[in-house]
C-alpha cells in the first residue's frame, strides 16, 4: 500500500469509505469462452450498430434510442445478451474483493457478478433497490449492497435511458438521500467508474456546493491509464490513484492483487480497534494464526444470552477456554464490525453455532472462514430441523427447547464436545534470529501464547469453590489482574508460585499492546522468554 497516499490509506485502514462499483469491474470478468462483457461505452457502440446508425453515439443516446425503436422489453432483453448475464461467472476482481466485508457497497452494474461473487465467498449481503427497502433494519453480519440503478431482474428499477436519468432523483429521493448520507460520513473511492453517470454526478456537486471545505475527499482507483483517465477525474473534483504506471498492465490482475493486498492490510490494522470486554480477547484476536483460548459462540442475541446465563460460567472450568459472543466483537470504527467478525471466525479456538431461528450468520458462511480442519460444534434444537443441515459444521449436540434441562444434560454435552473439538496449541519456538526486523511480532506472539496457555490451566484448576478472592459458585477469572493487591492476587500468587512476578509483569505488558501503548521491544522480547520457561516448566499442567 506504499504507492497509495496516506490520507486514503488512512480512510482505508479505518474503514471511513464506501466502494462505488462502475462498469469497467464488470468488464474483467470472463465466459468460459473467453468472451468479456462489453464497457459501457463498447455497449452503446454495439447498440448503435444495432440500429445502423452512427458508431460515434453516447452510450445513453444508444439506449435511448434503442428503447425508442424497439420497446423497453427488447431492451432489456439485448442488453442481458450483451452483458452476458447467464453465462459470465465472477472474476478474480470480483472474488477478492468479494473478500473484503465491507458494511456498504454501492454499485451502478445493472448486473449480477457482485452477488454471485458474495455468495461464492458465502458473504452475507442484502441487495438494497428499492426506497422501501429503507425502512427494514439492516443486518449487522451482512453488507448492503446498494444498486442505485437497479438491476436486469427489476426492468421498472432500471435506470439507462434518457428518461430514467431525468426522472430519477425526482422518483427515487429516498434512495438518492440515504447514498449522500452514506456520502457525508464515508470518503467515495470508484472502482471501473466513467463519469458518465450524471445522476451520482449530481449529488456529489450538491455535497461539494453545500458543504465546501468539510467535503470529504473522492478517490479513483485505476488500476493502470492508457486514455489518461486520470485527468478528467481530477477536474471533477476526485483525486485519481494510478495502481501502475504501465499503461498495456493487465487491469484484472493489478485490481485483484489490490484487493488482495487490501484484505491483508485490514487484518493486521484491524487488532488495534478492537473493543472486547476483556485484554486476554483482544490479545488473542491480535495473533497471526489461531486464538487458543477462545471459544465463539454463534447465535442470535436471545439465545445468546441463554448461554451467557447457563454456559459461558462453566466454559472456563472445564475447558480453559475463553467464551466471548458474536455480538462481543466491536471495533472503534464500526464500518470495519464485519472484518472484526470475520477475523474472528477464522481465528478462534473452536465455534460454538447454534442453528436455532434467528441466528443471522448462516452455516455455510461460518464454515468458508473456518480452517481446512475446522473445529466447529454445531447445536441443533432438540425438534426436527430439515432446514438445518449439519454437514460441514463438525459435531452436533442437542438443546433441548426446556431451560431446565440444561443444566443436567445439555451443558454437560456441549462442554465435552468443546473439548474434543478443541486443537492442541504449544508455544511457538524462540526465534533463532533476535536481530530479526520481525523478531518483536514473534516476540510478541510468544508472549501472547505463554499467557492464554498459562490463563487456561488457571481455569481448568479452579473448581467452583476455589475461584480467587472468595466470589460466588462460578466466579472463575477471565483474565489474571493488574493490580497486585488483595486475597484474589494472594491466591494467584499461590497458584504460580515463584512464577508469580513473571507472569503478571507478562500481563501489564500485554494490557499496554492491547491499549495501543508504546512498549518497549527489549522488555517484550525478555518478558516472552521468562514466560516460555514457566510454560515448558508447567508443561505437564498443560496437556
Amino acid at each position: 500500500m506504499e504507492r497509495l497516499p496516506g490520507g486514503l490509506q488512512k480512510a482505508l485502514t479505518a474503514g471511513r469509505w464506501l466502494p462505488i462499483i462502475g462498469a469497467g469491474i464488470s468488464a474483467t470478468a470472463v465466459t468460459d469462452d473467453q468472451r468479456r462483457p462489453p464497457g459501457w461505452k463498447q455497449l452503446g457502440k454495439q447498440l448503435g450498430e444495432d440500429l445502423l446508425g452512427p458508431d460515434d453515439a453516447g452510450p445513453i443516446d444508444a439506449l435511448s434510442a434503442y428503447a425508442d425503436t424497439f420497446g423497453r422489453p427488447r431492451l432489456v432483453e439485448r442488453l442481458s445478451e450483451l452483458l452476458l448475464v447467464r453465462d459470465l461467472a465472477p472474476g478474480a476482481v470480483h472474488q477478492s474483493f468479494a473478500k473484503l466485508p465491507f458494511d456498504r457497497v454501492v454499485t451502478t452494474n445493472i448486473d449480477f457478478l457482485l452477488e454471485r461473487a458474495y455468495e461464492d465467498q458465502r458473504r452475507p449481503y442484502e441487495p438494497l433497490l428499492g426506497e422501501s427497502q429503507l425502512a427494514l433494519q439492516p443486518s449487522r453480519q451482512a453488507t448492503r449492497l446498494l444498486k442505485f440503478h437497479g438491476d436486469l431482474r427489476h426492468p421498472d428499477q432500471l435506470v439507462v435511458t434518457e428518461d430514467d436519468y431525468d426522472g430519477f432523483l425526482r422518483r427515487s429521493p429516498l434512495l438518492a438521500t440515504a447514498l449522500s448520507w452514506w456520502l457525508l460520513t464515508r470518503e467515495p473511492v470508484f472502482f471501473g467508474y466513467s463519469l458518465d453517470d450524471a445522476d451520482l454526478r449530481e449529488i456529489l456537486a450538491l455535497l461539494r456546493e453545500r458543504l465546501g471545505r468539510m467535503t470529504r475527499p473522492a478517490w479513483a482507483i485505476l488500476p493502470a491509464d492508457p486514455h489518461d483517465e486520470a485527468a478528467r477525474f481530477q477536474r471533477r473534483g476526485i483525486k485519481a490513484i494510478v495502481l501502475d504506471p504501465d499503461p498495456t498492465a493487465d487491469r484484472a490482475v493489478v485490481l485483484a492483487e489490490f484487493f488482495t493486498e487490501l484484505r491483508t492490510l485490514w487484518e493486521q490494522e484491524i487488532a488495534k480497534k478492537l473493543q472486547i470486554r476483556t485484554d486476554a480477547a483482544s490479545a488473542e484476536l491480535r495473533r497471526p494464526a489461531v486464538a487458543p483460548q477462545l471459544a465463539l459462540f454463534v447465535a442470535s442475541r436471545p439465545l445468546l444470552a441463554l448461554y451467557r446465563e447457563f454456559v459461558f460460567q462453566a466454559v472456563p472450568r472445564r475447558t480453559g477456554l475463553l467464551p466471548l459472543g458474536i455480538d462481543d466483537i466491536r471495533t472503534q470504527d464500526p464500518g470495519m464490525d464485519l472484518m472484526a467478525i470475520d477475523m474472528a471466525l477464522s481465528k478462534a479456538a473452536v465455534v460454538v453455532y447454534d442453528s436455532g431461528s434467528g441466528n443471522s450468520l448462516s452455516q455455510s458462511y461460518v464454515a468458508s472462514r473456518r480452517p481446512v480442519d475446522p473445529a466447529v460444534v454445531n447445536v441443533l434444537p432438540d425438534l426436527p430441523q430439515p432446514h438445518h443441515p449439519a454437514a460441514g459444521l463438525g459435531p452436533t449436540v442437542s438443546r433441548p427447547m426446556e431451560m431446565g434441562t440444561w443444566g443436567e444434560a445439555f451443558v454437560p454435552a456441549l462442554l465435552q464436545r468443546i473439548n474434543a473439538a478443541r486443537p492442541s496449541v504449544s508455544p511457538p519456538v524462540l526465534p533463532a534470529d533476535l536481530d530479526n526486523p520481525k523478531g518483536a511480532t514473534r516476540h510478541q506472539d510468544l508472549l501472547l501464547t505463554c499467557l492464554a496457555l498459562l490463563e487456561g490451566e488457571l481455569r481448568r484448576s479452579l473448581t467452583d469453590d476455589e475461584a480467587p478472592g472468595g466470589g460466588p459458585r462460578g466466579n472463575v477469572p477471565t483474565v489474571i489482574p493488574l493490580n497486585a493487591d488483595g486475597g484474589r492476587m494472594k491466591r494467584l500468587r499461590d497458584f504460580f508460585g515463584v512464577d508469580f512476578e513473571a507472569v503478571i509483569h507478562a500481563v501489564r505488558i500485554r494490557h499496554d499492546l492491547v491499549q495501543n501503548l508504546r512498549v518497549d521491544e527489549k522488555e517484550i522480547e525478555l518478558a516472552a522468554i521468562a514466560l516460555r520457561a514457566v510454560v515448558q516448566k508447567r508443561s505437564h499442567l498443560l496437556t
